[in-house]
């Protein structure tokens, strides 16, 4: 086989790799944060029913920290890495832009 395309397909699987870890990570913060949130809640229930529901502050965080977890696992992410292509649909933009 060619060292090169050797090379592409040890960094293909290292990239999935992550990926699948990323996943992992993401579903297991999920069912932390339900666990945590049904914890607080029941807390809330037993300590002040009906009264200032306060644990809806940290299921808001935790639920961003999901949503954005569970983002970057499956795709959208900032931390993609570049490639040819972006880059050459960015040189074409700047082009027609003059």
């Amino acid at each position: 086989m060619d060292d090169k395309k050797l090379s592409a397909e040890e960094e293909l699987r290292e990239q999935a790799k992550t990926s699948i870890a990323k996943k992992r990570s993401a579903w297991q913060f999920l069912m932390i944060t339900v666990l945590v949130n049904a914890g607080l809640s029941l807390i809330w229930f037993f300590t002040s029913p009906g009264g200032y529901f306060w644990p809806m502050w940290p299921m808001l965080g935790m639920g961003l920290g999901v949503v954005l977890s569970l983002a970057d696992a499956y795709g959208f992410s900032f931390n993609r890495p570049i490639t040819d292509s972006a880059i050459d649909a960015e040189i074409e933009k700047l082009k027609r832009r003059g």
